[in-house]
């Protein structure tokens, strides 16, 4: 009887100590959630994510820079959102080229900086970007904009649920492709990108990639792995 309580006393210990490690690795794990996430915060404008800026140098471009010069520009300028939903602060670095042909304005190259950090219910992140776009449909008769390009996003972010927390380091690519801004509405019509994310929460690394798709009417598609999320661009 003693044998058979000794036995049961072990078979209880070691079944816990499972449970322990076990829950310690999932407060650990970045899920492709996790990835989803941040990568959405890198797109979505509320964050000043990569649709923020086009927009944003969509309006400038048609609204006044399309009156200077052809010549190299510099400026700065800061972007704070609070919602009910997101918070977010960027400092923000424009370094932008106007190109003529034919003696009018034909194309604008973007080199733009950013650093700041935002929070949101389940996510708190401090980062910066780099940002390289092309920009072509300037000339009057284009009804659109096109941007090409890439953006690079770094950053420290600390994730929290259901009272467990955990802090990663990411780092997050993006290539877009004839990503479409209308002229009128300075809205993102159309356009496809490819993205990865890598890093590491302290204990592995990590790295998944996917696609994305600007549908239109302020959304676009992030995919990961076949599973797809919404994002509002």
């Amino acid at each position: 009887m003693k044998n058979r309580k000794k036995n049961i006393f072990k078979l209880s210990a070691f079944i816990l100590s499972i449970c322990i490690l076990t829950s310690c690795s999932k407060t650990k794990e970045f899920t492709q959630e996790d990835a989803a996430d941040i990568i959405e915060k890198s797109i979505e404008k509320d964050t000043y994510g990569v649709s923020e800026m086009i927009t944003k140098f969509s309006e400038n471009l048609i609204n006044s820079y399309s009156s200077f010069p052809c010549d190299q520009y510099d400026t700065s300028y800061s972007f704070i959102y609070s919602g009910p939903l997101v918070n977010a602060d960027y400092q923000i670095n424009w370094d932008y080229t106007l190109i003529c042909g034919l003696d009018a304005l034909s194309a604008a190259e973007l080199n733009a900086t950013t650093s700041g950090s935002y929070s949101t219910n389940r996510l708190n992140s401090n980062d910066t970007s780099n940002a390289s776009l092309n920009v072509t449909g300037i000339e009057v008769s284009a009804s659109s904009l096109n941007f090409n390009g890439s953006l690079s996003r770094n950053g420290n972010q600390t994730i929290s649920i259901n009272s467990k927390t955990r802090n990663v380091t990411s780092k997050i690519n993006i290539e877009l492709t004839n990503v479409s801004v209308n002229k009128s509405s300075f809205e993102i019509e159309s356009g496809t990108g490819s993205m990865a994310i890598s890093g590491n929460n302290g204990n592995d690394s990590f790295s998944f990639s996917g696609s994305i798709v600007f549908n239109g009417n302020g959304n676009a598609t992030l995919t990961i792995n076949g599973n797809t999320y919404q994002i509002s661009v």
